[in-house]
């Protein structure tokens, strides 16, 4: 069952289109990973089916229902969670009421204080300290577990190893392949190609890592065309390098052993 369907979306920040002619589904119990470098379009992408960034053009389908116009908070009591970039606490408030805030979701499943305690273990002892006083990892486990206490469908990952410690990323990643075991939908935003590999479907990710080599040649020519009217003599280097970057990944990836995708 197609749980989430994105149709040939653009997206655009003014004049620069950061997603152009995107599109994607996510079948039930899937893991589908979107990788590729700053400024390629990913967090837009994930904003933009989570309904905090109108697309330019194209549809968003959730469950069979056309959501395109549909409002940010309307989408989390469909079922659609973003666990965005930066964790986005309330610092003020301890983990478990930062927690308790996503029961206004008012959707009926199968998550509540006792689960998510099960799946990140580590936070019920630190459940009445201030997320402003937790770690990295602590707050990105917090911010996880909060979104999981809306009940989603789909649960939308935005770059959850960023600014972490290494052992702190693989606590978090533990906890991921735990949610995977549940039947949790998740669509991942990652640069790092490997961790990535860990919980992703192989299908998925070469689909979406070339979708993402479109998006960013699309950045080059809208760069280029900018330069162009402006008279300058400005290079596009940034989307280039991202361009190469992305690509030696794919290289990489058809490297990497069937067992281990």
């Amino acid at each position: 069952m197609t749980v989430l369907s994105a149709e040939a979306i653009e997206a655009r920040h003014g004049l620069l289109a950061a997603v152009r002619d995107v599109s994607l589904q996510i079948a039930d119990g899937e893991a589908l990973a979107l990788v590729g470098a700053n400024g390629a379009g990913k967090t837009t992408l994930l904003r933009t089916i989570a309904g905090a960034h109108r697309p330019s053009r194209g549809k968003v389908v959730f469950q069979g229902k056309d959501i395109t116009h549909t409002a940010a908070h309307d989408r989390v009591r469909m079922g659609i969670a973003l666990v965005p970039e930066g964790r986005r606490l309330f610092p003020g408030l301890t983990v478990e009421e930062n927690l308790l805030v996503a029961r206004s979701s008012e959707r009926n499943g199968g998550w509540g204080l006792t689960q998510v305690y099960e799946a990140f273990p580590f936070l019920e002892p630190l459940r009445k300290r201030r997320a402003a006083s937790l770690s990295g990892g602590e707050q990105q486990a917090t911010a996880i577990g909060r979104a999981l206490m809306t009940n989603p469908k789909l649960l939308l990952l935005d770059e959850v190893s960023l600014g972490l410690a290494p052992a702190a990323v693989d606590r978090v990643y533990r906890s991921l392949e735990s949610l995977m075991k549940r039947g949790t939908t998740i669509l991942l935003v990652e640069q790092d190609l490997r961790r990535a590999l860990n919980v992703a479907t192989r299908s998925g990710l070469h689909e979406l890592v070339f979708r993402i080599e479109r998006l960013i040649a699309g950045l080059h020519d809208c760069t280029h065309q900018l330069n162009t009217k402006q008279n300058t003599a400005v290079e596009p280097a940034a989307s280039t390098n991202a361009l190469q970057k992305v690509s030696a990944g794919l290289a990489r990836l058809e490297r990497v052993p069937s067992g281990t995708r």
